[in-house]
C-alpha cells in the first residue's frame, strides 16, 4: 500500500533498511516536484494505513515516522548487489526524528515545519490541512528508553 501512497504523492520510494521505509523528494530526475507539504501527507496516510491494515486483521500495530527537509547525498553502494543509498547529517536526523516519534505519529524537524509552512502560505493552501504541535522537551526519548538531545534532530521538533 505505500507504493500506492509513493505514486499518489509524488514521493520517491529510496530504500527499506530493516523496519524503515525511507522515501523523499528530491529535483529531477527522482521527483516531478518538490512539495514538503506532500511529503507530510504522505507520512500522515501512512499511519493511517498501518492502523487499517492492521484493524482488518484484528491486530494493534502501529508505526512512527519523523520527516526532516534539507541536503543529503545519494549514490549507489555495493558491487555485488548494488542498491541507491542517501547519506548526509539529514539522515541522521531522519533516524532520530522517527525512532522518538510517539507511536502513531509524524515528528517533524524544524526546518520541515518552517518549509511546509512556507509552502502553504506561498499557494494559499488552508491550515487546517496540516497543523504542528510544538513537543516542549529537554531531549528526545526513544522506545527504547535512550535520550537524544534535540540538536541531533535539527533542534525543536513538531507533531502533526
Amino acid at each position: 500500500k505505500f507504493e500506492v501512497l509513493t505514486d499518489k504523492h509524488q514521493v520517491y520510494k529510496v530504500e527499506t533498511v530493516g523496519d524503515a521505509y525511507i522515501a523523499g523528494q528530491a529535483d529531477l530526475p527522482l521527483t516531478q516536484k518538490n512539495h514538503p507539504t506532500s511529503v507530510v501527507l504522505f507520512g500522515l496516510e501512512m499511519v493511517s494505513e498501518v492502523h487499517s491494515w492492521s484493524a482488518q486483521r484484528g491486530w494493534s500495530v502501529s508505526c512512527r515516522v519523523g520527516i526532516a527537509h534539507g541536503e543529503c547525498i545519494g549514490g549507489i553502494v555495493g558491487t555485488e548487489m548494488q542498491r541507491y543509498h542517501l547519506f548526509g547529517e539529514l539522515m541522521s536526523e531522519l533516524e532520530v526524528l522517527e525512532s522518538t516519534a510517539p507511536e502513531g505519529c509524524v515528528q517533524v524537524s524544524t526546518a520541515c515545519k518552517e518549509v511546509v509552512e512556507d509552502q502553504m502560505r506561498a499557494e494559499s493552501i488552508p491550515s487546517k490541512l496540516v497543523s504542528f504541535d510544538h513537543r516542549h522537551l529537554p531531549h528526545l526519548m526513544t522506545s527504547k528508553g535512550d535520550v537524544i538531545p534535540l540538536e541531533k534532530a535539527g533542534g525543536a521538533t513538531y507533531i502533526v
